[in-house]
């Protein structure tokens, strides 16, 4: 959300586009643009630098994973073609998202809240579990925490989150947490702010019989439209190893 008034044309109020504004009265998707290359131009000279697809994948997270639109450019070559560098960093990249979101470790699992609106089926947690974005679960009015809770069944592996909103609502999530049942023992293991359209979280590969999923503040009745927890592409985790220390991810 931004405040228009706030916003001049021909100067950059940095401060006011990176934080946005809780209270704003317009809603303006983020726009991440980066170029495939060091530059936005070809020049021969950076085929050898053309990104990898595990920089791709990283950007991916950092962006749509932030609820924010990619937007990848990909200049031509002398040919008027895009690169061979190019084209297969792109189709790895391809590789390793399409590996990685594949298969929902949580769909087909029990689903629980501690509340559901009116009690009725339209707004129940098993809409987050039925890979269909149309449905949602929400919460009643009153409610000042409220939590969705996955049964897993068995110990499952994981290393990666997503959280969606039902975005024709707006948004409305302020902070979470995301807690596992590990060895008798809920364990925090990530923690954010706002949600939107799709939040990607990347922790340390966690084994744990259930996952919960904390709504602590929001700023209208929480919706949740999707929750999904995967397991990382191999080609993924290589490079993601520095990673193992951030496990509360803002």
């Amino acid at each position: 959300m931004i405040n228009t008034e706030n916003i001049v044309i021909g100067t950059a109020d940095t401060e006011h586009l990176n934080s946005g504004d809780p209270q704003g009265e317009k809603w303006v998707v983020g726009e991440c643009d980066v170029s495939i290359r060091p530059g936005w131009f070809y020049h021969p000279y950076e085929d050898s630098l053309v990104k990898t697809p595990q920089e791709l994948v990283d950007i991916y997270y950092k962006s749509v994973g932030r609820n924010a639109v990619l937007l990848l450019n990909i200049p031509p070559d002398t040919r008027g073609l895009f690169h061979e560098e190019a084209i297969n960093s792109l189709k790895e990249f391809r590789n390793i998202i399409n590996e990685t979101f594949r298969n929902n470790l949580a769909q087909g699992k029990n689903i629980t809240a501690s509340n559901y609106r009116l009690k009725h089926k339209k707004f129940s947690p098993s809409n987050v579990l039925d890979n269909d974005n149309r449905t949602y679960w929400a919460a009643d009015d009153t409610l000042s925490e409220v939590w969705l809770e996955i049964d897993l069944e068995e110990e499952v592996v994981f290393d990666r989150i997503m959280i969606q909103e039902p975005i024709r609502f707006g948004q409305r999530i302020s902070e979470f947490t995301v807690e596992c049942y590990i060895k008798d023992t809920w364990v925090t293991i990530a923690r954010g702010t706002t949600v939107g359209y799709k939040r990607l979280l990347r922790v340390q590969p966690i084994k744990a019989l259930k996952v919960r999923l904390n709504i602590i503040k929001f700023n209208n009745t929480p919706a949740v439209s999707s929750f999904g927890i995967y397991k990382a592409s191999k080609l993924d985790r290589k490079i993601y190893s520095v990673y193992i220390n951030k496990v509360i991810q803002k």
